[in-house]
């Protein structure tokens, strides 16, 4: 009997304790997430003068727009010339990284520019082939 006694004292010893903890609800959580993957995107909101060296019509240079659309990010070229040549398929950032996805129709294939931002400095890949370089504006 004073087995089970002490095995029952010890039982709400050790809830009571567990009362005391601090949680956090689902809502508090995601409102917190939401706010972070805003500050994420905002760091590659702008306009990039790119150049892109070795395509084989020779190195490229791009001016693209990037900018805020609802929860996510939506890109267009500046000139008219990179616009007819390139349709532009989507926009995300994964770990940190931009990627703008493009169909090129002169070769009916679909590449995806991959941006490194370090503050007003990129660099990347066009296609994972071709070394690009260039700066952001805001």
């Amino acid at each position: 009997m004073k087995n089970k006694i002490l095995l029952l004292i010890l039982v709400f010893t050790f809830s009571s304790c567990s009362i005391f903890q601090k949680t956090q609800t689902v809502s508090q959580n995601t409102e917190t997430s939401i706010s972070e993957s805003e500050d994420l995107l905002q760091k590659f909101i702008g306009v990039y003068d790119i150049k892109v060296f070795g395509t084989p019509e020779g190195d490229l240079e791009l001016k693209i727009n990037v900018s805020k659309d609802g929860d996510g990010l939506k890109s267009s070229f500046e000139s008219e010339e990179a616009a007819n040549a390139f349709d532009i398929t989507g926009t995300e950032v994964d770990q940190g990284i931009l990627y703008i996805d493009i169909y090129v129709s002169s070769y009916g294939v679909n590449i995806a520019f991959e941006i490194y931002v370090e503050g007003n400095q990129v660099s990347g890949y066009l296609a994972d082939m071709f070394e690009l370089e260039g700066t952001k504006s805001d």
